[in-house]
């Protein structure tokens, strides 16, 4: 009898103890899903053209809103068919995990799946709310400001990257009753059957709204989210551009100045192209060079169009750049590294690192 009785809890302890480390693993498999396809999001690159052609989420391809964007989340999604990453063939052709293959369902008293009811693979959303619930939605960084918006419906392709995934986990080993002649109490939820198949068992599972988790045949884990902010406006290439006009690059620091300057919704450009052109007419029409147009006149010299110059920090040396005139070259500072009275710039270079902004005091520079 006392045999009997240990029996009602020494046993369901044991067999529970297997199913939760079992149920352990597989919420640390859906933490890891998340949490690693949204981390992809911080290596691709904003801005480069995205790929054209019908939108698809489930295929590395589509109308993506940056470069990337779908791919990122679709091999996410092969690499975790399996429910972690330990196997990684992606699979038709090359490798049976992400094809109705289940030996990688070794566990011995819970088997996680992306099938079950409830259960969905990673997918991930910019800057609108996940359908799953979790909050989010709009724009990151809209201020609803023209000339901003302006500038970020051009070249701003991040912003707010969300990521879900939730797993569903059935029971394998777990006796849904035990020794009812002694107790009446239901240990766990329905039992299945590996002669089934547990891809089968995952498909026709049994969700259930149960308080108690004990109605059904799947135990759905909490949705594992995870958001990051985006750099939108990142450019990744060095920029180095003479003093001049924008080259083919749509995606230079030069083009990205001019959306501003010349943005209609900066009033003081359409103010100031209107008086220049004014300027230059009366300033040449008494002369031998009239008839002059704003469009004909070189790069710095035309109040109309940005005159850029910028130029990668030499290894050694302030930043300087020769800027042709007249007959010859000259050397000129392309910042304030010099201003002859603090060189706040040039501290700030040669003191990186130990002082913030090249001062001991910040609120004495």
């Amino acid at each position: 009898m006392e045999t009997a009785l240990c029996m009602i809890v020494f046993i369901p302890v044991f067999l529970y103890a297997l199913f939760l480390d079992d149920l352990l693993r597989h919420a640390m498999d859906s933490q890891e899903t998340a949490l690693s396809t949204v981390w992809d999001y911080t290596v691709q690159d904003y801005a480069s053209t995205p790929s054209s052609g019908p939108a698809d989420e489930d295929s590395p391809s589509g109308n993506e809103p940056f470069k990337g964007f779908y791919s990122a989340q679709v091999y996410a999604r092969y690499m975790f068919c399996d429910h972690e990453s330990g196997i990684d063939s992606f699979g038709p052709g090359k490798g049976p995990e992400c094809q109705n293959d289940e030996s990688h369902h070794a566990e011995l008293a819970a088997h996680a799946c992306w099938l079950n009811p409830g259960a969905k693979q990673v997918y991930c959303y910019l800057n609108q709310a996940d359908p799953e619930g979790g909050g989010g939605g709009g724009q990151a960084g809209a201020y609803g400001v023209t000339l901003h918006q302006s500038y970020m419906d051009r070249f701003a392709r991040g912003g707010v990257i969300r990521c879900s995934a939730r797993l569903g986990v059935q029971n394998y080993l777990l006796p849904k009753t035990f020794l009812q002649t002694f107790s009446q109490i239901e240990l766990a939820r329905e039992t299945q059957s590996r002669g089934n198949g547990i891809h089968g068992n995952a498909q026709g599972g049994n969700v259930v709204d149960d308080p108690k988790g004990l109605a059904g045949n799947v135990y759905l884990l909490p949705w594992e989210r995870l958001a990051i902010v985006t750099d939108t406006w990142a450019l990744t290439k060095e920029a180095t551009s003479e003093p001049g006009k924008a080259n083919n690059d749509s995606e230079d620091l030069y083009v990205r100045v001019a959306q501003v300057y010349k943005d209609g919704g900066n009033q003081g450009y359409t103010q100031m192209k209107s008086s220049a052109e004014a300027f230059v007419s009366d300033a040449t029409s008494e002369v031998l060079a009239s008839g002059i147009q704003l469009a004909s006149l070189p790069p710095g010299d035309n109040p109309a169009e940005p005159s850029l110059s910028i130029k990668p920090f030499p290894q050694s040396g302030g930043p300087t750049q020769q800027i042709k005139q007249m007959s010859g070259n000259s050397s000129y500072f392309n910042s304030e590294w010099r201003d002859w009275d603090k060189d706040n710039n040039k501290a700030t270079h040669e003191a990186r690192g130990k002082y913030y902004l090249g001062c001991k005091q910040a609120e004495k520079c």
